[in-house]
């Protein structure tokens, strides 16, 4: 279908449309009238009228559009090799391949193969349908992440995956000092390292796959407030007394109520309430009035002696708007979970909005500013009175530290956090004097989350490599081109995607059209002209 896009507004258009066919007209009357042969005539008036009307549709512009989809184009990076693109080539069945160098915008859909592109080169692709084909290298890591920003003694949790067919390990070191590791079967590839922060401020760790070093996880871990436990329960129990022990020693803030009777019960330590709030309950203290109040505070709230799963996770989820589910996964009346560790015999089911551990015997759900924790585990003095205060220090730390306590004015920033790509940043508090956080010398604008009315977030792109303040006090690291190179390419990936994901779509509705080059315009002036001017020296 022809289409036209005249270069003037319509009416100038027109005008100069009639205008020609009036001189035309006249050239005509007067080549007519004229003496010369036949020949010569017709010669005239084909080249007058060819030229008239080739400057007519010059001011028209007219436009083939048309709705057949074009043509197919394989763009690829300068790290990819011949034999993978004649691969893609015949599995794709495309005939064009191009450098991303070379790429002038034809061709839909197009399809990027390869990791080495830049955020310049990405651009100029425009609005077309996307696929980009970038296959991980065998021994690179294709995922990795973990906390920015975190307190002391929380625990860091790094998640990654490795493109590796062999058994590997995978080890988290701090200036030599091995902090986590983990050992993957063949062809697992899928990692997690989980350790408790110690040091105050920068944090550098070396990330090791076997005895190679393929980078840092850099951390920053601010200065933790006070933390009040309040243990409360219906009954004396050992476990409960081991714990409140082992919160002592390590220097908490605890008080204590423990129930006798109906009407008696023991309390010990003293309140404050200049710190956060960490409740360690069992099902009986659900429905007292500390608890709700407590919970709308933000406070952690822990559930441990759970006997009656059934029953007590229904009035967990009915207390506190929780989704916990469980399942039975044994006939036995305890499960296995470490040695002199076991639990219920039933499991959490795995949900979005959950953290499980030790085997889905402990579950962990955020609701708003609180945390709420389920622990179906069994008792743990035993261990301690094995002699093996380390594993129940580690028991206990891994629990209590992924329920800290959320703070007024925390940062979260989830990392790596590269120089030059989007990153995003959320600033928790219960409430805001401004709608914007200092990132050195630039100020990110914050959004009100629609599901958490004490939380805020905000995008930016970092313009620096290295560690980078935020505000007076807390810093984050941002990693530069030479660093995390896998990484790096694959979150400008899902960025470009993301980014790009609505515009493609658009875009595929949309007709495609071609109109006469502006050089070929130019050859037809340039020969009409030049004949009309031979044609009277002809003879």
């Amino acid at each position: 279908m022809i289409q036209f896009e005249p270069l003037v507004s319509g009416i100038w258009s027109w005008l100069f449309a009639g205008m020609m066919l009036l001189i035309l007209s006249f050239q005509l009357v007067w080549v007519l009238k004229s003496s010369l042969s036949l020949g010569r005539k017709t010669a005239r008036i084909a080249l007058n009228t060819l030229l008239a009307l080739v400057l007519i549709a010059y001011v028209f512009q007219p436009v083939w559009k048309s709705i057949k989809p074009e043509q197919g184009v394989i763009v690829y990076a300068s790290n990819v090799v011949k034999e993978d693109i004649s691969f893609w080539k015949d599995s794709l069945n495309i005939k064009k391949a191009i450098t991303i160098q070379k790429y002038t915008g034809e061709g839909n859909p197009v399809y990027l193969i390869g990791t080495e592109f830049s955020s310049t080169d990405l651009l100029e692709i425009g609005r077309k349908d996307i696929h980009w084909i970038g296959e991980n290298e065998l021994n690179s890591i294709s995922y990795l992440e973990w906390k920015g920003i975190l307190r002391q003694g929380e625990n860091q949790t790094v998640a990654g995956r490795i493109e590796k067919q062999d058994s590997v390990t995978v080890s988290l070191s701090q200036q030599g000092v091995l902090v986590s590791e983990t050992i993957l079967i063949p062809n697992s590839g899928s990692f997690k390292l989980e350790f408790p922060t110690r040091v105050l401020g920068k944090n550098e760790l070396d990330l090791m796959v076997n005895d190679s070093l393929y980078g840092s996880v850099n951390f920053f871990a601010t200065a933790k407030m006070p933390i009040r436990y309040n243990l409360k329960f219906a009954f004396p129990d050992p476990d409960v007394r081991f714990l409140s022990q082992y919160l002592v020693n390590s220097g908490e803030n605890i008080t204590e109520r423990i129930d006798i009777s109906k009407n008696v019960a023991i309390h010990s330590g003293i309140a404050t309430t200049d710190s956060l709030q960490f409740l360690i309950i069992d099902p009986s203290q659900l429905a007292e009035k500390a608890t709700q109040e407590a919970i709308k505070a933000g406070a952690s709230v822990l559930l441990i002696n759970i006997n009656e799963v059934g029953n007590d996770i229904s009035a967990i989820n009915k207390a506190f708007e929780t989704s916990f589910k469980t399942k039975r996964i044994t006939s036995e009346e305890r499960r296995d979970i470490e040695s002199d560790l076991d639990a219920e015999p039933f499991a959490f089911e795995t949900l979005i909005a959950q953290k499980l551990f030790y085997e889905n015997a402990v579950a962990v759900q955020q609701i708003g500013n609180s945390k709420v924790g389920v622990s179906l585990l069994g008792k743990t003095f035993p261990i301690k009175l094995a002699g093996d205060s380390i594993r129940y220090q580690a028991i206990w730390q891994k629990i209590l530290g992924a329920m800290m306590p959320q703070e007024s004015g925390a940062v979260q920033i989830t990392q790596p956090v590269f120089m030059g790509l989007k990153a995003e940043i959320q600033v928790n508090q219960a409430e805001f004097l401004d709608d914007f956080v200092a990132i050195e010398s630039d100020s990110v604008f914050l959004q009100q989350s629609l599901i958490n009315p004490f939380s805020k977030s905000g995008s930016f792109i970092s313009l620096d490599s290295g560690w980078v303040s935020i505000g007076d006090s807390l810093e984050f690291y941002s990693y530069g081109a030479a660093e995390w190179p896998s990484l790096r390419a694959s979150k400008l990936r899902a960025d470009f995607l993301t980014e790009y994901s609505k515009k493609a779509i658009i875009s595929q509705d949309l007709d495609f059209k071609r109109k006469i080059s502006d050089w070929v315009w130019l050859s037809l002036f340039l020969a009409l002209l030049t004949m009309v001017w031979v044609e009277p020296k002809v003879r």
